[in-house]
């Protein structure tokens, strides 16, 4: 259905890369905190070269996202879907929680073969907006 092209291990999580999309699998109690988040999306943007992908967050192991990353991340621009994959009810309130941080729209999933399918349906290829200028603004705002 989808073809990985890399795999990408980083000692708080992996990262699935695919054409048009990433999938990220956090390491079980770790808290995704900025510096962490960071260190994805750069991993990300090096792979896709500044044009704008797809990020499914694989939340059926159990680790906590500070929820001010949402708001505090700067490379944001460079995504145009953001899906998570909760399996459980309290998973699913949890991400409904973190959505009140973020400006994009996250939407969930029970399984990582349907998130998968539903990034199939998201443009890819635009180019990324995020300008160093605007990121170094928020991050000293943040």
């Amino acid at each position: 259905m989808n073809n990985l092209i890399q795999v990408k291990d980083l000692c708080f999580a992996s990262i699935e890369f695919y054409k048009t999309f990433i999938v990220c699998k956090i390491k079980e109690g770790i808290v995704l905190d900025l510096p962490k988040t960071i260190s994805l999306h750069e991993e990300s943007r090096s792979f896709y070269n500044g044009l704008k992908y797809g990020f499914i967050f694989d939340r059926t192991i159990d680790f906590t996202i500070d929820p001010l990353v949402y708001l505090q991340c700067p490379y944001y621009p460079d995504i145009n879907a953001l899906f998570v994959v909760a399996n459980t009810f309290q998973t699913r309130e949890i991400v409904r929680f973190e959505q009140k941080f973020s400006d994009y729209k996250i939407k969930t999933f029970f399984c990582l073969d349907s998130a998968m399918k539903a990034m199939k349906t998201i443009q890819f290829g635009d180019k990324s907006s995020f300008s160093y200028c605007t990121s170094q603004v928020r991050l000293k705002v943040g």
